[in-house]
């Protein structure tokens, strides 16, 4: 089975669904309530797979999938780029926006729309949900005029909820990236993307840069780099990072990363897996 962030109708589910489009055997997509359930979920072995965030072009990385994957023994094994459409949505009953004294969804479709809330809405209350169509289930059941929903077109057509203002995210190119997780690594019999994360080892002027110079010795590309707290001590930082390159077929590729790994205090592979569009 395939968890991932429910109820039915929410980006996560979209994701979900183009995943499983491209997937030889039948997998269940199954809904659950957070992104640290569906994570410990899949590594405590009750699901196969999990499908979550990780980084959206407006609002940045997802933090909670970051900070799990340090911890869980878990790898990417496949990523899924959905484009975000936001729509304001609304019970039929709603005829005008000055009904609208709050306005509810995920915290990060919140913040996709900041600049539309501020300026359309600017008394409004703003009510943060776990998952974009669990804000609308909980507007379509209590039956909440006074209350709008930010959440996608495919999610009022399930719930029948109207769109009472179309494209409202301050962005238009709104892309989030989500990846497909299992306990088991897998490598691509092709070229692919390696992800690792790593820190530097302590009181060592030049220990990132010296990182990177393995990277750039082979001429390996890297794609992304981003630094999370250690969660330990301030100043203490570990980093993430994507290139590419197959580090199961590639020599250069294994080479650089193993000496990452035997110049850093803490060393994690990631996943190696094929860039989805």
């Amino acid at each position: 089975m395939l968890a991932y962030l429910g109820p039915a109708g929410t980006y996560c589910s979209e994701a979900a669904e183009k995943y499983l489009r491209g997937q030889k055997q039948k997998i269940k997509p199954e809904p659950l309530n957070s992104i640290s359930q569906i994570i410990n979920s899949v590594s405590a072995g009750k699901y196969t797979y999990g499908i979550v965030p990780i980084e959206n072009t407006i609002e940045g990385s997802v933090r909670t999938t970051l900070d799990k994957l340090v911890r869980k023994k878990l790898y990417i094994i496949a990523e899924v780029d959905i484009a975000i459409k936001h729509q304001l949505l609304t019970l039929h009953s709603v005829q005008s926006k000055k009904e609208i004294r709050e306005i509810t969804s995920h915290e990060q479709a919140i913040e996709q729309c900041r600049d539309f809330i501020e300026r359309e809405y600017p008394s409004a209350k703003i009510i943060t949900a776990k998952s974009t169509a669990g804000a609308v289930k909980n507007v379509l059941q209590k039956q909440l005029r006074c209350r709008a929903v930010i959440g996608s077109r495919a999610a009022a057509g399930r719930y029948g909820l109207q769109i009472l203002q179309q494209n409202i995210a301050d962005y238009k190119d709104n892309v989030t990236r989500f990846v497909v997780l299992a306990r088991e690594i897998q490598y691509p019999a092709r070229d692919a993307i390696t992800s690792f994360v790593f820190s530097c080892k302590k009181d060592r002027p030049g220990g990132l840069y010296e990182m990177l110079g393995f990277l750039a010795r082979d001429k390996i590309n890297m794609t992304k780099i981003e630094s999370r707290p250690g969660k330990g001590v301030i100043g203490d930082y570990v980093f993430f990072v994507d290139i590419d390159g197959n580090y199961a077929l590639q020599a250069k590729v294994k080479a650089a990363l193993d000496s990452i790994q035997k110049h850093s205090d803490f060393f994690k592979l990631l996943g190696v897996y094929q860039r989805r569009k």
